[in-house]
């Protein structure tokens, strides 16, 4: 994707580095003037939101749009990072809590970095949320700016975070009844492409019938159960991609996986089931593929203790990843900075986004995540229905049955050189390597 936009400020980029020759690096040193303003550096972390649907993912990626380029430039064209600094981001300490994918949203990205800024602006850091703000796409805001030590690094301080993932009820009905719906519409296993299953004359015909669906208290307790199952410490190799079961990296630790009461947007009709997990840290595609998991058991598509074997590390199974659309970051916790700085940076504040109710930056955080994030959540999938094609997916492309027999038929040589993302619905166990 060609970002023509930024051409033009690109090569002037390039022609005041061409002009600064001594190659220095601005690390520590504290600018005197610069256009008759004295500007100071200072460490700081932002807390970020943003829409995730218009970019490829948060790292910056060559020839694609990232949220990470767009934070950079708009830092540059405020003034916050040099000329010189502009696109290395280690030359100004850059740091993200946790990089998120495509089409994942957040109203609590936390990153880092060390920026100059106007005495104005150091007594006031409010300003420098305005004015990253501004040169901003609005699908990204700055909802807090504050200063922190000079060792900070949002990724490594980061001891929690909070995920919530939007269910819409309709997903939850019985394999049967869904079956039904789809075959009435004309829907079965053909010759349809599996990234985009569903036409649109097809989803005018399906979203009315799906979006009336109510959750019975009888399963929305049987969620509740099934997502418990994850907390605690497991082994998640299977929940992610590219991960072994002997590698260290793959145990995780789930504090609370929660389910929050139904809510119907009148707009849309839908009924949306709110989940929340926390824990330290997760693994690419991890909480996707959890959902994605704990559906097929509440809907009747795998049993429960399909979900136990795949967290023990002698198992190896695929699990498809639900929709990115109903992702999004909720919360960063920094309990343990926030308790060693006490004693060494008293004077610097607590990075406690959620305590204090009554500040700009929760309020600014409220705003987004009822007033932006939740809102485009569920128009997105009334304009794009990602979620019917998904459990049309899981229906008919990739059931569980036929991956089971799949799995049993084939050699395990060529079940792993399988995509996974391309089994929506298998939860196909397939022959441990071990000992090979």
């Amino acid at each position: 994707v060609e970002l023509p936009q930024y051409e033009q400020e690109l090569k002037e980029l390039e022609e005041k580095r061409q002009q600064q020759q001594d190659g220095k690096d601005d690390k520590d040193e504290s600018p005197n003037e610069t256009e008759g303003e004295k500007r100071v550096k200072r460490k700081v972390a932002f807390l970020i939101a943003y829409i995730g649907s218009n970019y490829i993912g948060f790292q910056i990626n060559e020839a694609q749009r990232t949220l990470q380029a767009e934070f950079e430039l708009a830092a540059y064209k405020a003034r916050f990072i040099t000329a010189q600094n502009f696109g290395y981001p280690f030359k100004y300490s850059w740091s993200i809590s946790g990089r998120t994918d495509k089409g994942v949203h957040a109203c609590a990205q936390v990153c880092s970095a060390k920026i100059e800024m106007s005495l104005e602006q150091e007594k006031d850091l409010d300003l420098v949320v305005e004015a990253l703000n501004q040169e901003l796409p609005d699908d990204i805001r700055i909802l807090d700016v504050k200063r922190v030590n000079r060792s900070f690094c949002a990724h490594t301080a980061r001891d929690r975070v909070r995920y919530q993932y939007m269910i819409p009820s309709f997903v939850l009905s019985d394999v049967s009844t869904t079956r039904d719906l789809f075959i009435k519409a004309g829907c079965t296993k053909n010759e349809r492409d599996a990234g985009d299953p569903i036409s649109p004359e097809e989803m005018k015909v399906l979203q009315p019938q799906m979006a009336p669906y109510r959750v019975t208290p009888e399963k929305l307790n049987l969620l509740k159960e099934v997502l418990r199952s994850y907390e605690g410490t497991h082994s998640f190799h299977n929940f992610s991609k590219g991960v072994k079961n002997d590698e260290a990296r793959a145990d995780r630790y789930i504090v609370s996986f929660s389910v929050e009461d139904p809510i119907v947007f009148d707009k849309y009709g839908t009924e949306w089931i709110p989940t929340q997990v926390l824990g330290q840290s997760f693994l690419l595609h991890q909480i996707r593929k959890m959902i994605c998991m704990a559906i097929d058991v509440t809907r009747g598509a795998a049993p429960l203790s399909k979900l136990k074997d795949g967290l023990s590390r002698e198992t190896k199974m695929r699990v498809a990843p639900a929709p990115a659309q109903g992702l999004y970051l909720e919360m960063s916790y920094y309990s343990v900075y926030n308790q060693r700085k006490r004693k060494m940076n008293a004077e610097l504040p607590d990075l406690e986004w959620h305590v204090d109710q009554k500040t700009n930056a929760y309020k600014r955080w409220h705003s987004f995540r009822n007033g932006v994030l939740m809102p485009h959540l569920v128009a997105e999938e009334h304009s794009e229905g990602n979620f019917i094609k998904w459990l049309y997916q899981q229906e008919f492309i990739n059931d569980y049955d036929s991956h089971h027999k799949k799995a049993h038929d084939e050699p395990a040589d060529k079940q792993e050189g399988d995509q996974m993302e391309q089994m929506p619905a298998g939860y196909t166990p397939v022959a441990s390597d071990e000992g090979k």
